[in-house]
Protein backbone atom coordinates (compact mmCIF):
# COMPACT_ATOMS: atom_id res chain seq x y z
CA UNK A 1 0.00 0.00 0.00
CA UNK A 2 1.22 3.27 -0.72
CA UNK A 3 1.96 6.54 1.77
CA UNK A 4 -0.98 8.32 0.80
CA UNK A 5 -3.95 8.42 3.31
CA UNK A 6 -7.15 8.72 2.37
CA UNK A 7 -9.70 10.13 4.33
CA UNK A 8 -14.04 9.87 4.30
CA UNK A 9 -15.35 12.67 1.74
CA UNK A 10 -11.94 13.30 0.34
CA UNK A 11 -11.66 13.48 -3.51
CA UNK A 12 -8.00 12.20 -4.93
CA UNK A 13 -6.54 15.57 -5.64
CA UNK A 14 -7.20 16.26 -1.75
CA UNK A 15 -5.06 13.07 -0.29
CA UNK A 16 -1.72 14.14 1.71
CA UNK A 17 1.32 12.66 1.67
CA UNK A 18 2.83 10.72 5.07
CA UNK A 19 5.66 13.74 4.28
CA UNK A 20 2.52 16.21 4.43
CA UNK A 21 1.66 14.73 7.82
CA UNK A 22 4.36 15.81 9.65
CA UNK A 23 3.86 18.63 12.40
CA UNK A 24 6.27 22.17 11.71
CA UNK A 25 8.73 20.97 13.81
CA UNK A 26 9.59 17.52 12.33
CA UNK A 27 9.70 19.69 8.59
CA UNK A 28 12.57 21.83 10.82
CA UNK A 29 14.84 18.98 12.31
CA UNK A 30 16.97 19.21 9.68
CA UNK A 31 17.62 22.84 10.07
CA UNK A 32 17.81 22.44 13.84
CA UNK A 33 20.70 19.26 12.71
CA UNK A 34 22.56 21.78 11.04
CA UNK A 35 22.16 24.36 13.58
CA UNK A 36 22.77 22.54 16.33
CA UNK A 37 26.35 21.33 14.37
CA UNK A 38 27.24 25.36 13.11
CA UNK A 39 26.76 25.82 17.72
CA UNK A 40 29.13 22.91 18.40
CA UNK A 41 31.54 23.61 15.90
CA UNK A 42 31.93 27.45 17.12
CA UNK A 43 32.50 26.16 20.97
CA UNK A 44 35.16 24.25 20.04
CA UNK A 45 37.03 26.75 17.70
CA UNK A 46 36.34 29.20 20.92
CA UNK A 47 37.61 26.68 23.40
CA UNK A 48 40.79 25.82 20.81
CA UNK A 49 41.41 29.69 20.76
CA UNK A 50 41.01 30.04 24.51
CA UNK A 51 43.50 27.35 24.93
CA UNK A 52 45.88 29.07 23.29
CA UNK A 53 45.36 32.57 24.69
CA UNK A 54 44.44 33.76 21.77
CA UNK A 55 42.33 36.44 21.13
CA UNK A 56 39.05 35.66 19.41
CA UNK A 57 38.13 38.02 16.36
CA UNK A 58 34.48 38.38 15.02
CA UNK A 59 35.73 37.37 11.08
CA UNK A 60 37.15 34.02 12.58
CA UNK A 61 33.97 33.04 14.02
CA UNK A 62 32.32 33.83 10.70
CA UNK A 63 34.66 31.79 8.71
CA UNK A 64 34.18 28.86 11.10
CA UNK A 65 30.25 29.48 10.92
CA UNK A 66 30.15 29.97 6.75
CA UNK A 67 29.30 32.94 5.48
CA UNK A 68 25.92 31.81 4.24
CA UNK A 69 24.41 32.04 7.82
CA UNK A 70 22.32 34.68 7.89
CA UNK A 71 21.26 34.02 11.76
CA UNK A 72 25.11 34.19 12.48
CA UNK A 73 24.07 36.03 16.07
CA UNK A 74 21.43 33.33 16.64
CA UNK A 75 24.27 30.82 17.05
CA UNK A 76 27.10 32.91 18.69
CA UNK A 77 24.04 33.52 21.49
CA UNK A 78 23.53 30.05 21.43
CA UNK A 79 27.72 29.05 21.77
CA UNK A 80 27.70 31.86 24.17
CA UNK A 81 24.79 30.23 25.95
CA UNK A 82 26.36 26.38 25.73
CA UNK A 83 29.64 27.63 27.05
CA UNK A 84 28.60 29.54 30.02
CA UNK A 85 26.03 26.30 30.69
CA UNK A 86 28.85 23.52 30.37
CA UNK A 87 32.12 25.07 31.31
CA UNK A 88 31.27 27.76 33.09
CA UNK A 89 32.60 30.75 30.81
CA UNK A 90 31.13 33.66 29.24
CA UNK A 91 32.15 35.37 25.68
CA UNK A 92 32.77 39.01 25.84
CA UNK A 93 33.78 41.15 23.34
CA UNK A 94 36.88 43.37 24.65
CA UNK A 95 36.93 45.74 21.92
CA UNK A 96 34.25 47.00 20.04
CA UNK A 97 35.61 48.62 17.32
CA UNK A 98 37.87 45.75 15.98
CA UNK A 99 34.93 42.99 17.29
CA UNK A 100 37.51 41.43 19.84
CA UNK A 101 36.12 38.50 22.30
CA UNK A 102 37.75 36.06 25.08
CA UNK A 103 36.21 33.47 27.29
CA UNK A 104 36.10 34.64 31.11
CA UNK A 105 35.86 32.44 33.78
CA UNK A 106 32.59 32.95 35.31
CA UNK A 107 32.27 30.20 38.08
CA UNK A 108 31.89 31.09 41.28
CA UNK A 109 35.57 31.30 43.83
CA UNK A 110 35.78 28.41 46.29
CA UNK A 111 36.61 29.92 49.92
CA UNK A 112 37.73 29.06 52.66
CA UNK A 113 38.24 25.37 54.33
CA UNK A 114 37.42 23.55 51.04
CA UNK A 115 40.66 24.97 49.08
CA UNK A 116 42.69 23.68 52.63
CA UNK A 117 41.35 20.03 52.53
Amino acid sequence: MSQRKRSKGLSSSQMTDGEEDCSPSQRDQPFQDQMNQKVSELVQFLLVKDQKKIPIRRADMLKTVGQKYKNYTEIVNRAGKTLQEVFGLQLMEIDTKLHTYILIDNLPRAEGEYLCK
